[in-house]
């Protein structure tokens, strides 16, 4: 389990300087998730079953130990009543080639490194996983939050457009749109309660927690910046555990075809015997005797097999190496989708932020002003009222959306990117 350590380190890093010390966070949702997910822990047992496997691989077979009662006559069964009788004691052992129990124990090594790093992968999975739908709930809380507001102040120009349009000082379309705009933004909070609803569900099935458990999240955001240009494939290749996975793959092959090499070549047999004799006789005092022997097979179907696993092992070999080849394209591009969703919600969350929602607050005000006085008509408050809105929805979606692409960067590298600040 050594190997995953650095990744899980990786992993905690925190993604916003509030959520360093908010036990609520995304981090620390994240490393309750490895502690209790049983995904991940079976994926760690079966790593571990192969490590067992590895342990005890290219162990040599076993000798033999072999008695025999030999030679004696079906009349008397008596080992003294003939000189070729005896009690033969044989110790047998099969011998493998040179380097063969290395190369077999090193073909699990590699297996067991590969496997470790699917469950590091599998990690960055459900990391991905929790930080995503931890975000998602954020977005739609602070969603639900701005639309309340919105909703209550559209309650209150209802109320005055009903005493407006009750003087003649306004139409009776201004009590109607607003009654439309009222249902649309009451049946809004519906859908965001059934995203609350679902996003907590995912997150609880995540961390294997008890159903109904409440999950806190920030009352405002920031925008978090782009990381700095760097060479992303270099910080994957350090990180990424796909990478090491495959690499640890394509070692494991090249292995399986040197041990698949030395399994075509014969195993001899060697052996030792001990025969006590009982007869005694004047020609035949009964001295024990003592034989060696060596057998080798004749490798006529083996030959064949191991060529043919050798020739199996380097395909997969060669396979394992393009794999990495492609990795490294995909996240080269995954890279490049991530930098432009990163840097456009950035740059827009600042906008909208700085320039937009002010301007846009500032022209509520006075268009509600000018209003009370008569100087503005009632379409203009209007729609000053969901201008506001949509900026203030968009300015949250992109804020958000800049901590959604550092978890996606996260995933992606095996790290948290390096760069960015809030």
């Amino acid at each position: 389990m050594k190997c995953i350590i650095p990744v899980l380190l990786a992993l905690l890093t925190p993604i916003g300087a509030w959520a360093q010390s908010d036990e609520n966070g995304p981090e620390a949702l994240v490393a309750e998730a490895y502690g209790a997910n049983p995904s991940l822990r079976a994926m760690e047992h079966r790593e571990q079953a192969l490590r067992e496997r590895a342990r005890v691989a290219g162990a040599w077979p076993d000798p033999m130990l072999a008695v025999e009662y030999s030679n004696a006559p079906v009349t008397t069964f008596g080992l003294s009543d003939h000189p070729m009788s005896g009690l033969q004691l044989k110790l047998t052992q099969m011998l493998r080639p040179p380097g063969w129990s290395r190369a077999s124990r090193d073909v699990l090594d590699f297996k067991s490194e590969a496997s470790a790093q699917v469950v590091a992968e599998a990690g960055l999975g459900l990391s991905l996983m929790v930080r995503s739908a931890w975000w998602l709930l954020v977005r739609t809380r602070l969603l639900r939050q701005v639309t309340e507001s919105h909703l209550a102040r559209t309650e209150e120009l209802l109320a005055v457009a009903r005493i407006r349009y009750e003087v003649g000082a306004v139409g009776q379309h201004a009590v109607l749109r607003l009654k439309v705009q009222r249902g649309h933004l009451a049946d809004e909070l519906g859908d965001f309660d059934r995203l609350d609803m679902e996003l907590t569900a995912a997150l609880t099935g995540a961390l294997a927690a008890e159903a109904g458990r409440a999950f806190q999240t920030p009352p405002t955001i920031k925008a978090i910046a782009p990381p700095n240009q760097t060479d992303w494939l270099a910080v994957a290749e350090a990180h990424r555990p796909v990478l090491a996975r495959y690499r640890a793959e394509e070692a494991s092959a090249e292995q399986a075809a040197r041990a698949a090499r030395l399994e075509g070549l014969p195993d001899p047999s060697v052996w030792a015997g001990y025969r006590v004799r009982t007869i005694q006789t004047d020609l035949d005092p009964g001295t024990d005797m003592v034989s060696v022997g060596i057998g080798v097979p004749i490798p006529t179907g083996s030959g064949r097999r191991a060529h043919g696993a050798r020739g199996a092992a380097l395909e997969e070999a060669g396979a394992a190496g393009f794999m990495v080849e492609h990795t490294l394209d995909a996240i080269a591009a995954d890279m490049a989708a991530i930098e432009a969703r990163w840097s456009r919600a950035w740059e827009k969350a600042g906008t909208y932020d700085a320039t937009l929602i002010p301007a846009a607050r500032a022209t509520l005000v006075t268009t509600q002003s000018d209003f009370a006085v008569g100087r503005a008509d009632f379409a203009s408050l209007f729609e000053a009222e969901v201008a506001l809105l949509d900026l203030e929805r968009t300015q949250i979606v992109a804020a958000v959306e800049t901590h959604i692409q550092r978890a996606e960067a996260t995933a992606v590298l095996g790290t948290t990117p390096p760069g960015g600040s809030l």
